[in-house]
């Protein structure tokens, strides 16, 4: 598999996933399937195709730190690829259930500024990822260093604005003269 676009600068660091996130899998899955009772008959052949889909999802399944975002590849059918920046990141949480505590695994969800409702199937959720702690503080530490760079670098009055500052401004300065201009006729 070809290594995520470098779309956003040097590698701070990559996640490594754990293989055991297979076993996590087909022992879910048949859980889930013994439940419903419907499925019951279909768990071998589940398991047996689970042979090979786990081992592929592991393979194409990729997270990179870089100084400014956070790469997230995967999927085997339905393949995302996501960027998210740094600066739209409001918390990383970890999380895991018994299942998973089972087979010594822990969940990594990146939520964002603008992300609606609790998505935990999002691009910014990764399951699986050995040291978690390790990465939740490394994009926590570089979120931070990106988000005080940000403020430490005002732009200068009228140089550069652009985006939703910039329109507010004009918008400002429109209202402003026309006030002027209503004040202007009255008198």
């Amino acid at each position: 598999m070809s290594s995520p676009r470098n779309v956003t600068g040097k590698t701070i660091m990559e996640a490594e996933f754990d293989p055991k996130i297979a076993s996590h899998g087909r022992a879910f899955i048949s859980l889930i399937m013994f439940i419903t009772v419907v499925g019951i008959p279909f768990i071998p052949f589940v398991l047996l195709f689970s042979l090979w889909y786990f081992p592929e999802y592991l393979r194409r399944t990729s997270a990179r730190l870089t100084a400014h975002a956070l790469e997230i590849r995967k999927g085997v059918f339905f393949r995302k690829e996501a960027t998210i920046p740094l600066n739209r990141v409001t918390d990383v949480l970890l999380h895991d259930g018994p299942l998973m505590r089972h087979y010594g695994l822990r969940g990594l969800r990146v939520e964002t500024a603008g992300q609606g409702g609790e998505d935990s199937s999002g691009e910014g959720n990764l399951v699986g990822v050995v040291d978690a702690t390790k990465l939740r503080d490394a994009i926590l530490r570089q979120r931070q260093k990106v988000v005080s760079g940000e403020q430490q670098s005002p732009t200068p009055a009228g140089a550069g604005m652009s985006g939703a500052a910039g329109l507010l401004t004009e918008i400002r300065d429109i209202l402003a003269r026309m006030e002027a201009q209503g004040r202007s006729k009255k008198g």
